[in-house]
C-alpha cells in the first residue's frame, strides 16, 4: 500500500489544525472571562440582537425561495417568452456583492434603513442561489409523474404541491440553507443598513471598546444559531427522489392571459436587483469621476488583486496536498483531517478574525496585522471551497492510468506529478480562481486583519460609506462588481444551459 507523500501529510494536518484554531480561541476566551460572558448573554440587549437576527435570517430565506422558486418555474415549466433572458436576469445579482448592493440603494434612497431594507437587499442578493439550485432540478425531474397526476384530474396546483416539489425540495431546503447562513454571517450589508445582528454586534464589541469576551460571547451564540439552521436543513430536507435518465422535454405550461404578469413581475424583481444598484454605481462614477483621486483607485485595485490572486494561488496548493490525500489515499487520518476542515466551514469571518487577533497579539506578535496574518485567515475561510471545486478532477483521472505508468516504469507516488496533477490542472486552476474571487469580496476579516498600508477596493469602499461620501465609494463599487462578474457569467452559462434543455 502506497504511503502520501510527506508534503501531502504535512500541509494537511497544517490545514486541519488552522480549521480548529478559531473553535480553541472561543473555549479560552470564554474560560478566561466566564461569568463577565454570562452576564453579556443574559443583557436584553443579548435578547435583541438575537430576536433581530432569528427573524432576519428566516424572513430573507422564505423571500429568496419564493423569488428563486417563482423564476426558477415561469422560465423552465411555462411558455414564456426569451425564458433564456429571463434566465440570464435571475442570476445577474451574483455579480454585486451585497455590501456594494446597501450601498447602492442607499445612495439612491437617503434614509434607506433598517429591517426592511436589510430583509430586501438580502432578499435580492441571495435569490440566484435558489434559482440555479431549483431550475437545475426542475429540469431533471421525473415529468412522467406529472403527467400521469394530470391524466387522473387534478389541477396545477395540486401536481405542482404534491408532485413537483416533493422532488425539486432537496435543493430547494439545500440552497435555502446556503441563503440563512449567509444572512447569519452577513456583516457589510447590515452595517451600511445599519440594522443591528450579532455580526455587527460583535464588530462594534471588539471595535469600539475592544472587549473581547463580550464579542467571543456573542459570537458563541452565532455559532449556536448556525448550527441550529444546519440542523434544521438536514432534518427537513427530504430524500432525493429518482430523477429521469432521458432527457424528456416536459411538456410548457401555457401562460394565456397571465403572461403580461409574469413577464412584469420577473422585470421588476430584474430592476430592483440589477437596475436599480447599476444605475446608482454608474451615476455616482459619474459624479464622483472629477474628484476621483486615479492614484488611490490603482493603489486599491493592485491591493485587491495582489492579496486575492496570491492567497488564492496559495490554498489552491494546501488544497490540492488535502484532496489528494483524501482521494487518492483514503484513510481515517485523512477523513479526519478533511472533517475538521469543514467543521469549522460555517463559522463567520468575524469570529475567525476575532480568534487571529488574539492569536496574534498574544502568541505571535511579529505576524499580527501582517499580510500573511491575513492570507491565513482567507485559508480557514476558503480552504472549502478549494476542497469543493478541486476535489472532482482529481477523483476523475482513472487509477488505471497510474497502473500503466506504472507498468512503464514510473514508480510510487512520482504518477502523481507525472499522470494525475497534468490530467487534472484545468480544475486547480479552477479552484483557485474560485477562492481568489470569493476573496475579492471579502470584507469583515480583511478589516479587522488587514495591515495599515494595504488598501483593497473593498476597504476604500467601507471606508467611503461609513462617511457617506458615495460619490468617492462608486467608482470602488463599480470595479468590484466588473471583477466579481467573472464567476457570475460562468453561474449564467449553467443557468442558460438548463434552460436550454427544456426550450423549445
Amino acid at each position: 500500500m502506497r504511503k502520501p507523500p510527506v508534503i501531502v501529510v504535512a500541509l494537511g494536518v497544517f490545514a486541519s489544525l488552522a480549521a480548529l484554531l478559531p473553535l480553541g480561541y472561543l473555549l479560552i476566551r470564554l474560560g478566561q472571562g466566564f461569568d463577565k460572558a454570562v452576564a453579556e448573554l443574559l443583557r436584553p440587549r443579548t435578547l435583541e440582537l438575537l430576536a433581530n437576527t432569528v427573524v432576519l435570517v428566516i424572513s430573507v430565506s422564505v423571500s429568496a425561495l419564493v423569488i428563486g422558486f417563482l423564476q426558477a418555474w415561469l422560465v423552465t415549466r411555462t411558455n414564456l417568452r426569451a425564458p433564456g433572458v429571463f434566465a440570464v436576469l435571475a442570476t445577474l445579482p451574483l455579480a454585486i456583492p451585497s455590501y456594494v448592493m446597501a450601498f447602492a440603494f442607499t445612495a439612491t434612497f437617503p434614509g434607506f434603513s433598517g429591517f426592511f431594507a436589510a430583509w430586501l437587499v438580502l432578499s435580492l442578493a441571495t435569490a440566484p442561489y435558489v434559482f440555479i439550485a431549483v431550475s437545475a432540478a426542475l429540469v431533471r425531474t421525473d415529468v412522467s409523474a406529472e403527467e400521469v397526476a394530470r391524466s387522473l384530474g387534478l389541477s396545477r396546483i395540486k401536481v405542482l404541491l404534491r408532485v413537483t416539489w416533493p422532488q425539486v425540495r432537496p435543493a430547494a431546503t439545500a440552497s435555502s440553507l446556503l441563503v440563512a447562513l449567509y444572512t447569519l454571517s452577513e456583516f457589510g450589508a447590515i452595517s451600511i443598513l445599519r440594522f443591528d445582528t450579532f455580526t455587527r454586534a460583535i464588530y462594534n464589541a471588539y471595535r469600539l471598546s475592544f472587549d473581547r469576551t463580550s464579542a467571543a460571547a456573542l459570537a458563541l451564540v452565532l455559532i449556536m444559531l448556525t448550527l441550529m439552521v444546519i440542523w434544521f436543513e438536514r432534518r427537513y430536507r427530504g430524500d432525493y427522489l429518482p430523477q429521469r435518465t432521458a432527457m424528456q422535454k416536459p411538456s410548457r405550461i401555457a401562460l394565456g392571459t397571465m403572461h403580461p404578469a409574469a413577464v412584469f413581475v420577473l422585470t421588476s424583481i430584474a430592476i430592483i436587483g440589477v437596475g436599480v444598484p447599476l444605475y446608482s454605481l454608474l451615476n455616482w462614477s459619474i459624479i464622483g469621476s472629477s474628484t476621483a483621486d486615479l492614484s488611490e483607485i490603482v493603489e486599491a485595485l493592485v491591493g485587491s488583486a495582489t492579496v486575492a490572486f496570491g492567497s488564492g494561488a496559495l490554498i489552491a496548493l494546501v488544497g490540492l496536498a488535502v484532496v489528494i490525500w483524501v482521494v487518492r489515499f483514503p484513510s481515517p487520518l485523512a477523513r479526519a483531517v478533511e472533517f475538521s476542515i469543514w467543521a469549522t466551514h460555517a463559522l463567520p469571518a468575524i469570529v475567525i478574525a476575532l480568534a487571529l487577533v488574539f492569536v496574534g497579539a498574544n502568541l505571535l506578535p511579529w505576524v499580527y496585522q501582517s499580510v500573511w496574518m491575513l492570507v491565513f485567515a482567507y485559508l480557514i475561510l476558503f480552504l472549502p471551497n478549494a476542497l469543493s471545486v478541486i476535489s472532482t478532477p482529481i477523483a476523475q483521472v482513472p487509477r488505471s492510468l497510474e497502473q500503466v505508468a506504472n507498468s512503464l516504469g514510473v514508480r510510487g507516488n512520482r504518477t502523481l506529478y507525472k499522470v494525475v496533477l497534468p490530467m487534472a490542472t484545468p480544475g486547480i486552476i479552477a479552484g483557485a480562481a474560485v477562492v481568489s474571487l470569493t476573496i475579492l469580496k471579502e470584507l469583515p476579516a480583511t478589516l479587522l486583519l488587514r495591515p495599515t498600508e494595504l488598501q483593497t477596493l473593498a476597504i476604500r469602499l467601507w471606508s467611503a460609506t461609513e462617511e457617506l461620501q458615495f460619490a468617492q465609494a462608486a467608482p470602488y463599487a463599480l470595479l468590484l462588481v466588473l471583477l466579481a462578474g467573472i464567476p457570475a457569467l460562468a453561474l449564467n452559462a449553467q443557468a442558460r444551459k438548463a434552460v436550454a434543455e427544456v426550450s423549445d
